[in-house]
């Protein structure tokens, strides 16, 4: 696994309390639609390159993050990203916002970029109806836990919550964590066993059953179904990548030339470049 747990931070309640309130004025964007299957995901921008809210995506620039005026409006945020992390290293740093119901289409990040880069997460609001996922690997991000992800490989988020799951997530061009920690801790190796999401294996039935989808598949249920198999990534052993696998293979039997097309397209925009 690429991704683990960094350490648990202590979070001020009161003063994370203030901060989300003033976050639900900001004007959000949906830059990351593309890799929402279903839902809704809203993002900000908190640090960039040019210290405005116009720069809403990842890209390469020379030097340090600037704050942006909604990070300028997160006082207790701002402190938690100063002291947690060196910030000449900091790209970007932006607030996400994924509402009940939403899945990620599966992906690797960083494609479009020349210089690596490493992410790190702090869930500030969430809970265990919300999963997160390297390959064949499904997790929970906990409240108030620093996680280093491997953005490079596969990854999903599946929320099955009733309440909106926000998250800070820092860019850094660096190379280990060593070079963005300021703070005293001991990265743990690996993702702890309490945070993993057990998971029943498919079976041969369960595989069987998603390939009679190509039965009733068609243009306008192509996205509920790509989304059904998403969610069979949350609940059972199907990997990531195997989500793609089984809705092309869906679109093959089913004789949807278009869609195989389609799936196709999007798995290399996902995964391979973009």
């Amino acid at each position: 696994m690429g991704s683990h747990r960094i350490a648990a931070i202590r979070l001020d309640e009161e003063r994370l309390a203030a901060d989300l309130a003033v976050s639900e004025g900001f004007a959000y964007n949906d830059s990351y639609a593309d890799f929402i299957s279903t839902g809704l995901l809203r993002s900000t921008m908190l640090w960039n390159g040019t210290g405005t809210l116009d720069e809403s995506a990842l890209g390469d620039y020379e030097g340090a993050a600037r704050p942006t005026p909604h990070g300028a409006a997160l006082p207790y945020i701002s402190e938690l990203i100063g002291t947690l992390f060196r910030t000449e290293h900091l790209k970007f740093a932006r607030f996400m916002r994924l509402a009940p119901g939403s899945v990620y289409v599966p992906h690797r990040d960083f494609l479009e970029l020349k210089n690596d880069m490493l992410r790190i997460h702090l869930p500030v609001q969430t809970d265990d109806n919300v999963y997160a996922s390297e390959e064949n690997t499904v997790f929970r991000m906990r409240r108030g836990e620093l996680w280093r992800l491997d953005a490079t490989r596969t990854h999903s988020v599946g929320s099955f919550s009733d309440a909106d799951r926000v998250h800070i997530i820092c860019d850094f061009t660096a190379e280990s964590l060593d070079q963005v920690l300021s703070v005293d801790v001991t990265p743990e190796a690996d993702i702890p066993a309490g945070n993993v999401a057990v998971r029943p294996p498919l079976g041969a039935d369960g595989r069987r059953a998603l390939l009679g989808l190509a039965g009733v598949l068609d243009p306008r249920n192509y996205q509920d179904i790509r989304t059904l198999l998403i969610k069979q990534h949350f609940l059972t052993d199907v990997s990531g990548d195997e989500v793609f696998t089984l809705l092309k293979e869906i679109a093959s039997a089913g004789g949807h030339e278009e869609l195989l097309t389609r799936a196709t397209k999007h798995e290399e925009y996902c995964m391979v470049r973009r």
